[in-house]
């Protein structure tokens, strides 16, 4: 049995967790847009779950339901708007849970739980649910951004770490690693603003106008500073990674459709946060 999860975010790492602690011997795999996926090491008809991440294009993901005993778990707008499209054409139904609007852990929770494959309560754990709610930008409990930034200060979050995440379900430990993000969180939006300050530039893709800066393994909150629906419609980050370029663009602003854009240029996501990779920048460097 394998698992392939989301290599990129905390998200992922917790969605895997959640599968490996139910399945103690399967065997873990991080994948991330633009890793290759690795057809050789698959055995036929083995189970497989894939959480918080999809093969692009969706026809590898049609290809792998094929060869193996697939379970996926996504929320990924554009993933679930092609994977209906492939149901309509009167194909096989792929098992799993595809919901919109959820963070992946909790429909990983949500899938374990209904189907019976966790001892443990329905509830969803306080550090599932905040870890959910972070990545759809959902910050209506106050604690979700500074436990996110304190999870982001533990040295290993891998599912493997089983005793890390088993210790998640333990809601003083989450208090105490949302006290340590608190004070990190401080910090880094002041780096931040003087970062943006330096090297944030405005420039425009698809007739939207971004502001935008060449960093990676950030997000949205690097813009906090300069952050303004009335002078731009999104945020958009950049960088060369194994060979191509990676492009991520964010937005809260209402009528604007980051997954659209992305999913035109092979990518997908969210309304509010999707992504790209291309060979040549779609988009003017200059000022």
């Amino acid at each position: 049995m394998k698992a392939f999860y989301h290599s990129a975010d905390l998200d992922g790492h917790c969605s895997g967790a959640l599968v490996k602690l139910n399945y103690e011997k399967c065997e873990m795999i991080g994948i991330n847009y633009g890793d290759p996926f690795p057809w050789e090491s698959l055995v036929y008809s083995e189970e497989i779950y894939m959480v918080d991440f999809c093969l692009q294009p969706f026809s590898e993901m049609i290809e792998l339901s094929s060869v193996s005993d697939l379970v996926w778990i996504d929320h990924h707008k554009t993933a679930i708007e092609n994977y209906e499209k492939y149901i309509n054409e009167d194909r096989r139904p792929i098992r799993g849970l595809r919901r919109d609007g959820i963070g992946a852990c909790q429909l990983v929770w949500e899938y374990l739980t209904k189907n019976s494959l966790v001892g443990r309560e329905p509830k969803v754990p306080t550090f599932v649910k905040l870890l959910a709610e972070y990545d759809v930008w959902n910050h209506s409990d106050p604690r979700a951004l500074p436990f996110q930034y304190g999870m982001r200060h533990q040295k290993d979050t891998s599912p493997e770490k089983i005793e890390l995440w088993s210790s998640l379900f333990d809601t003083e430990r989450v208090q105490q690693i949302t006290e340590v993000g608190g004070i990190i969180l401080e910090y880094q939006d002041s780096q931040n603003a003087k970062y943006v300050k330096s090297c944030a530039f405005e420039t425009e893709l698809d007739g939207l106008k971004l502001i935008a800066i060449n960093l990676m393994l950030t997000n949205s909150k690097i813009f906090d500073s300069v952050w303004n629906q009335e002078k731009y419609d999104g945020m958009l980050t950049f960088g060369w990674r194994k060979g191509r370029w990676t492009v991520s663009l964010y937005t809260d602003k209402p009528g604007v459709d980051m997954s659209v854009i992305a999913k035109n240029r092979g990518g997908g996501g969210h309304v509010g946060a999707a992504g790209f990779q291309c060979d040549e920048l779609p988009f003017n460097l200059n000022p």
